[in-house]
């Protein structure tokens, strides 16, 4: 009777120690993506019909993180390393003209848990057209990237 008490002990102990606090990242604790939105010439919402979005992450050549269609906002994730900038490739046709973009930021990391390691953030972020062309104008709305509930950037078309 004692084993079989101490046996149920241990596996109830067993159970209640596996919280979900120890499980993967999930809850959005994970470094935050830029967020940007499009508006036309007239400054109203806009719907892409075509999108190509290419990021470089620091090899020189961009990685292609969105090609879609009917999109009205994208999620874009920015260099993580100790880069002061990420270089953002917009195009509206495979064949078209590319925009350039550039990000910069001052960044900071920040401890979420030990199943989501650290976060980065971004601070003081503003965005330059390098090239224009589908992207004829940027409109700034934070000047944070901390989460990735807001818009940060409205691309003007």
């Amino acid at each position: 009777m004692k084993k079989y008490i101490l046996l149920s002990l241990s596996m109830l102990l067993v159970l209640f120690s596996c919280t979900g606090d120890d499980d993967i990242c999930t809850n959005g604790e994970a470094t935050p993506r830029m967020k940007v939105k499009f508006k036309d010439a007239n400054n109203k919402l806009l719907q892409m019909s075509t999108l190509i979005i290419g990021v470089d992450y620091g090899s020189g050549t961009p990685t292609e993180v969105l090609n879609s269609t009917d999109v009205d906002s994208v999620m874009i994730p920015l260099r993580i390393d100790e880069s002061k900038y990420t270089d953002v490739y917009i195009k509206t046709s495979a064949t078209g003209p590319t925009s350039v973009v550039r990000v910069n930021y001052t960044t900071s990391s920040q401890y979420v848990s030990p199943a989501c390691g650290i976060k980065r953030l971004y601070r003081e972020v503003t965005a330059d057209l390098e090239q224009k062309n589908p992207v004829k104008k940027i409109q700034s709305e934070q000047t944070e990237i901390t989460d990735e509930d807001k818009t940060h950037f409205y691309f003007i078309f």
